[in-house]
């Protein structure tokens, strides 16, 4: 949300998050490997995660308020979309993620990823743990 529709820079680098998290991922995750995810979850300090999760919600509800009626049928501005991928925020082969970005309007990005990506997430979790049990 700040890349593509505030035009600033990611959460991520402030505060020191990577660090702050244990984190060697600067990307979305989009296209790791379930050995990737794994390694990742591993050292990963969870308790940093959860905070930079609640930092980034913050910060998308501070976004969506800027908002006007106006803002919502524009398209992302294509040198947002090539600034995600020069920032490294997807890798080259998740490249189709920042197609679909960039055929969305603001309205359509608060909808997905903004608000919907999660409840994805949500219920994979929920997924592994029936598995767990």
């Amino acid at each position: 949300m700040n890349l593509l529709v505030a035009g600033t820079p990611e959460i991520l680098y402030r505060e020191d998050w990577l660090t702050r998290m244990n984190a060697s991922v600067q990307h979305s995750g989009n296209e790791m490997s379930a050995e990737d995810i794994a390694a990742f979850s591993q050292q990963v300090d969870l308790p940093a995660l959860r905070a930079y999760r609640v930092a980034v919600g913050r910060r998308t509800r501070e976004i969506v308020t800027t908002l006007t009626p106006a803002d919502l049928p524009k398209k992302v501005d294509p040198a947002r979309l090539a600034h995600v991928m020069e920032q490294g925020a997807l890798l080259e082969a998740a490249s189709g993620i920042r197609d679909y970005w960039g055929g969305r309007t603001m309205a359509g990005l608060l909808l997905m990823p903004a608000s919907r990506h999660i409840l994805v997430h949500l219920n994979e979790v929920l997924a592994l743990k029936r598995k767990r049990n």
